[in-house]
């Protein structure tokens, strides 16, 4: 705006300067003109400097950015690095741990005596797997009960105090029934073993660790708590115990630790290798003649069998081959020797599942006893359960001679039940344990008559009466008996009753 400047002078006297605007229409378009021209460029300013600023972020942001990405992916990186060399370097210090631990695992079944098995045990779950509190206990089979044979944490008052019967519900008797391992958070969620959580006499089992091989269980592991105090076990962990369960079970089963009774086992008293050597040949000897279980039960108490002669009731079975001789007479001796090897084997093995003994092998007949070394409940069952299963395996050779283009054959069974006389029979340096009496000569003239009679498989009455109601029987009345003065009713078993028919006997 233009002001004009007017100086009214006074007489004698000095005057201030005074500004006034100069007045006029042309005056206002003036000032309306700049002001306008005054917007304008401030606003060209304005936008000048906005697109100078835009411009220089648009080429700046993105720069930083990928810097700032890059700086932040490579912190990621460096840290997943260390993470997963952290993981790799646990998982190699844990497969190094586990390796080492089952490599000593495995390195049990070469310890044949029980003192030193147990001991190198005890050091693998104390130093290996840094187990705090547990008890081993082993299983007394004449008392089916657990008792603790080794422990740690505990006072030695449990070794008296803390047996538990096998009918105790209970974590340690479900694993030992089960030959399962039982956790116990997994329990919890297992409506089968809910139920055992916090049950006495040990309401603190973490875990239930059972001792078995494929054939049997030998004792369980109750542990209760780790050195490094964890409560919680992971699946490798688990993966591991239960792997150690079965190497252990087939340790003892080596060494035949089950040999000794438990008093042996708990006291200072340890068989030395020698006398474990001896114990195992001889029961592989015996086991070639009467059923593991027995030998078992001898081994473990000699006083049982009463040798020297014996009255005992029991069952005899005979079989022989039907035609032998002709059948023979076309095979060469290396032929007949495969084939009867092959036979005997078959029934021998059929005999000794059931519970029987085999007494001798007469040729190419069979002479097996029931109930002479131990007592079945009963062993006229037992002896025509094996007459019938000596059949269905002799059908199964035959399939497989016809297969190879061999000969085949029949076979006769007779058996008797009653007293015999048991105990050594021969001379003074020459004994063999056998049976005799009218027993033993009736089965084996039953065993005759099936070729007069046109039978398989022929029982006295006295096998008969006890097995009636199992089976089908046909009678064949007042049968003269050669070497017996009076007639017999003798009775061919054809095979097992139906359920349904068990009830009640019937002849056919």
């Amino acid at each position: 705006a233009f002001l004009l400047l007017e100086m009214i002078p006074a007489a004698g006297t000095a005057q201030p300067i005074v500004l006034q605007p100069v007045s006029g229409p042309g005056n206002v378009a003036w000032i309306i003109f700049f002001l306008g021209l005054f917007c304008l460029l401030f606003g060209m300013l304005f936008w000048l400097a906005r697109k100078v600023l835009g411009t220089r972020k648009k080429e700046v942001a993105p720069e930083l950015r990928r810097q700032f990405e890059k700086t932040y992916s490579e912190k990621l990186k460096e840290e997943y690095g260390k993470k997963t060399a952290e993981l790799q370097k646990s998982m190699q210090d844990t497969r190094v741990r586990y390796s080492f631990i089952l490599s000593k695992i495995k390195n049990l079944s070469a310890t044949l005596d029980p003192g030193k098995l147990f001991k190198s045990m005890t050091e693998l779950l104390t130093d290996d797997l840094g187990m705090e509190k547990y008890i081993l206990f082993l299983f007394d089979h004449e008392k089916k009960e657990l008792f603790p044979f080794r422990w740690s944490g505990y006072p030695d008052s449990i070794r008296d105090e803390l047996v538990i019967p096998l009918a105790t519900e209970h974590f340690l008797t479900f694993a030992f029934q089960r030959r399962r391992l039982i956790y116990r958070m997994a329990a919890l969620e297992d409506v089968d073993t809910r139920g055992l959580v916090d049950h006495p006499p040990l309401p603190t089992t973490l875990i239930a660790m059972p001792l078995s091989n494929q054939d049997e269980v030998f004792g369980v592991i109750h542990i209760e708590s780790f050195t490094d105090g964890r409560s919680e076990i992971d699946d490798a962990d688990l993966r591991l115990l239960t792997s150690t369960g079965s190497f252990m079970g087939q340790a003892m089963s080596n060494s035949n630790v089950f040999l000794q009774t438990k008093e042996e086992l708990t006291s200072t008293k340890q068989l030395s290798e020698r006398q474990i050597a001896e114990k195992r040949q001889l029961k592989e000897i015996f086991s070639r003649y009467t059923s593991a279980e027995l030998v078992e039960t001898i081994l473990k108490n000699p006083g049982s069998v009463q040798l020297g002669g014996t009255t005992k009731n029991a069952t005899i079975l005979f079989s022989d081959i039907a035609g032998f001789t002709k059948f023979s007479s076309t095979l060469t001796p290396a032929e007949v020797v495969s084939t009867m090897n092959e036979y005997l084997s078959k029934m021998a093995e059929i005999v000794l599942d059931h519970d029987g003994e085999i007494d001798k092998f007469i040729g190419d007949a069979v002479m097996a006893r029931f109930g002479v070394l131990s007592d079945l409940e009963n062993s006229s069952r037992s002896a025509v359960e094996t007459a019938l299963e000596m059949m269905v395996g002799l059908r199964e050779l035959q399939g497989k001679w016809a297969q190879e283009g061999r000969q085949g054959f029949t076979i006769r069974i007779g058996i008797a039940s009653g007293p015999v006389l048991a105990g050594n029979i021969g001379s003074v340096r020459r004994q063999e344990f056998t049976v005799m009496g009218t027993t033993v000569n009736l089965a084996s003239r039953l065993e005759s008559m099936n070729k007069e009679l046109k039978t398989k498989i022929l029982v006295d009455e006295s096998t008969f009466r006890q097995v009636e109601d199992l089976y089908i029987a046909v009678p064949h009345l007042d049968v003269s008996v050669r070497g017996i003065e009076e007639s017999l009713n003798v009775y061919e078993i054809k095979g097992r009753k139906p359920a349904s028919e068990k009830s009640g006997s019937r002849l056919v």
